[in-house]
């Protein structure tokens, strides 16, 4: 079975037999594209030339190369070279540009120089049919003008795969097993299980960063360690600005209420594996859609799906995602895609998609159209993905939610995530009492539940931590019902601030959401089947 890397070789190959003359290759890892160039070049007896702004012109066939004094010419010198470069007909040589894409300029800053090879491009693009030679644009990231998009087809190159990894991991330990310095310290063979295990800590990151960390490895510690393997990981996926790798253990019998969504979990908990496949269960479910105001547990729930299934939690911040280049918010969503594509299984937790996804219906007046295209591009991904990536989207205004997102297929389910009721907020208050070491035999829940009727898990929180500062500063004495009764009483929820609000909140949620505090029915006739 071919991977996604060798996927893409095949795809580039057939762009450049088909005539596409100049294409746009996405990747951190150069290394390793052009090793795979190289190859695809040999076996195709093609020639492969190369250029950065540094080293010039380079290539292992020299037989087109002008003479070495004169390899080294600069961004508009080498579109020259190459246009005049003749190829006999029984020959193709392609020139792969690195980091061209910096000789572009802004989108709102371009001298004489940039127009003039933006020109020179389209150009080519029509010439270089003729003349049997094409163009690779090679860059880290996607920083194409406009003029350009429509003559070049742009390829984002994956991350490794499991097999990859996995390929690159016994590589790197059959090298080490030849070192006896190693081989004495370190511990070179693992089962199965535990390789398995070793290699899905990886997923997410190029092979160099691999070859980087089982290094790492090799010199602080005994053997390859997921949890540290794990810990580099956050640190490099961070790095790229967008994601946040999440490390909070929220257990979900801390959270007070919300039991349908807990059960609609616990119903998909092994939805992901095999087994499920093999029953006639889609591949993988897609996520939900969890609406309600702030405050009531939307967040604190997406962390303890984490927990519950144990999957990795990467956070995305669809503010980080519309930076101010043109075509970089695109570009940024595809990173997103391809990250979290390779942490799978993981979940993908998108908090306040209102914010990020408003105002798309005038994306074309305000923004010159990037909401609607990163919309277009986010919903193209969710229903076309083949990995394990299970969306958790938070939302509190729907108002601002495109229709074409609350869609049926985009979501498995959306939940309407309401105030707590009586019985949840009693669970609340257990839940924070005893989470800072009280006895809540010592205090009146019920008559704290019936004083907090509007208010938030987070306000009921909040009034919990205002009562202890009021006992602590009064000689440090022990909290009492009445502290928290008063801190309640001088607190005015936002559910009373936004009381219309909640109330279209709810009206919305009729039709359109399933309440993630109701249990289905057939859970509450099989509770009833049993205590009879």
């Amino acid at each position: 079975m071919k991977n996604n890397f060798a996927e893409m070789m095949i795809e580039i190959e057939t762009l450049l037999r088909s005539r596409r003359t100049i294409i746009y290759l996405v990747s951190h890892e150069e290394n390793r594209v052009i090793s795979a160039l190289e190859s695809m070049c040999s076996k195709a007896d093609w020639d492969l030339i190369q250029w950065d702004i540094v080293s010039g012109i380079q290539s292992n066939f020299p037989e087109f190369l002008p003479l070495e004094k004169q390899r080294s010419k600069d961004q508009d010198e080498i579109l020259d070279w190459f246009s005049n470069l003749i190829v006999p007909k029984n020959k193709f040589a392609i020139l792969v540009l690195k980091d061209y894409q910096k000789h572009f300029g802004t989108h709102s800053v371009k001298t004489q120089l940039e127009n003039k090879l933006i020109r020179h491009f389209k150009n080519l693009n029509h010439s270089l049919v003729k003349d049997n030679k094409s163009i690779i644009v090679l860059a880290s990231s996607f920083e194409l003008p406009s003029d350009l998009e429509k003559i070049m087809p742009v390829i984002d190159c994956p991350l490794p795969d499991k097999k990859e990894i996995e390929d690159k991991v016994q590589d790197l330990l059959s090298k080490a097993s030849k070192r006896q310095e190693i081989v004495n310290k370190f511990q070179l063979q693992y089962d199965n299980e535990e390789l398995d295990h070793i290699t899905n800590s990886f997923r997410g990151l190029t092979l160099t960063e691999c070859e980087q960390i089982c290094t790492y490895c090799i010199i602080k510690h005994s053997k390859l360690l997921p949890e540290v393997i794990s810990n580099q990981k956050k640190d490099i996926i961070r790095k790229s600005g967008l994601l946040d790798w999440i490390s909070e253990d929220i257990n979900m019998s801390s959270i007070g209420g919300l039991d349908g969504l807990k059960y609609w979990l616990e119903k998909r908990k092994d939805a992901f594996s095999e087994e499920a496949l093999a029953y006639g269960l889609p591949a993988n479910p897609k996520g939900i859609l969890l609406v309600g105001i702030q405050g009531a547990g939307k967040s604190l729930f997406a962390k303890s799906i984490s927990s519950f299934w144990n999957f990795p939690l990467l956070r995305l911040d669809m503010g980080k995602v519309f930076s101010g280049l043109v075509g970089s918010s695109e570009q940024n969503m595809r990173q997103v895609f391809k990250v979290a594509e390779s942490v799978a299984p993981c979940i993908l937790w998108c908090d306040e998609i209102d914010k990020g996804m408003s105002g798309s219906k005038s994306s074309g007046v305000s923004d010159g159209g990037t909401t609607s295209r990163v919309l277009g591009s986010w919903l193209t991904w969710m229903q076309d993905r083949k990995s394990p990536v299970f969306v958790v989207a938070t939302a509190n205004d729907v108002s601002n939610l495109p229709p074409e997102l609350l869609r049926k297929g985009r979501f498995d389910e959306i939940f309407f995530v309401d105030l707590p009721n009586l019985i949840e907020r009693k669970k609340i208050f257990e839940i924070h009492i005893q989470k800072r070491q009280r006895n809540i035999s010592n205090f009146n829940i019920e008559e704290l539940s019936k004083l907090s009727e509007y208010f938030t898990g987070a306000e009921i929180e909040s009034a919990i931590e205002s009562a202890m500062y009021d006992a602590f500063s009064d000689n440090k004495r022990e909290i009492q019902t009445s502290d928290i009764m008063a801190s309640l009483k001088s607190s005015v929820p936002l559910a009373k601030l936004m009381e219309n609000d909640i109330q279209y909140l709810r009206e919305w949620a009729k039709n359109r959401a399933r309440n993630a505090s109701t249990l289905p029915i057939e859970f509450l006739l099989k509770s009833d089947e049993e205590d009879l």
